[in-house]
């Protein structure tokens, strides 16, 4: 089949590709991400941007973007979208993508487009669904991989969730990283699923749940932890070998 995932350049999405990729070699795969400025950021957040991308460009227990082929693709919705039309997907796979994807990017695959959220759904919607649920102390935390049928954010039909324990004793950015390795194996397997000509099972989400967007500097200081460690960056093969 041919694959194409979208995604953002940011630690987390570079982690979720390592996990999945080695599964799907036999397929086609093109890669394209976002990486473009976020306007109205508060400085820890941009120093947590600025951290992700060092490790990500430094470290070696990853495969990098580079490496992958992965290319830049800003605007999918209009200057990039013949672009990505032209890769004629079957499966398309968002995993952290910053751009709000239209109907007419829906209507690309010819299978399924699916997005790996790294929140449980329906009730973290949105950015930093992680930091919002540890903020309301959440013991559980996890992902959902779910559908993308129209424009309404997050609110696809769910495929599966995965779910672990969250650590208080751990970081933002360690949360969110310990959460790809089940997360990306949901993908995996239902992209295995999809090849095998078997329709994915999915539910519509129960509730409305909650929509969030960027934490402020206030909400960042009064979270039970920080965003960032520097030692998260030398967790990453237990991330991707666990």
């Amino acid at each position: 089949m041919k694959l194409v995932f979208l995604v953002n350049y940011d630690l987390p999405a570079l982690l979720a590709l390592n996990c999945i990729l080695p599964a799907c070699a036999e397929h086609n795969i093109q890669i394209f991400y976002t990486r473009k400025p976020i306007s109205g950021l508060c400085t820890a957040l941009r120093q947590l941007g600025e951290f992700e991308v060092k490790t990500l460009e430094e470290t070696s227990s990853l495969l990098s973007f580079q490496q992958m082929g992965a290319m830049a693709l800003n605007a999918i919705n209009t200057n990039d979208f013949s672009r990505y039309a032209a890769t004629e997907p079957d499966v398309v796979v968002s995993i952290r993508h910053m751009s709000i994807l239209q109907a007419p990017a829906i209507a690309v695959p010819k299978l399924a487009m699916l997005n790996l959220h790294s929140g449980l759904l329906p009730a973290y919607q949105g950015v930093m669904s992680t930091f919002r649920a540890l903020c309301h102390h959440e013991t559980i935390i996890g992902t959902t991989l779910h559908t993308i049928e129209n424009t309404d954010i997050d609110r696809g039909p769910a495929i599966a969730r995965s779910q672990t324990a969250a650590r208080f004793d751990q970081s933002y950015l360690w949360n969110v990283l310990n959460l790809y390795r089940a997360g990306s194996q949901n993908v995996v397997e239902a992209i295995t699923q999809l090849k095998s000509g078997l329709p994915i099972t999915s539910k519509p989400q129960q509730g409305r749940g909650q929509y969030y967007t960027f934490p402020t500097a206030t909400e960042i200081d009064a979270a039970p932890v920080p965003l960032f460690a520097q030692s998260d960056a030398q967790h990453l093969d237990q991330f991707l070998n666990d």
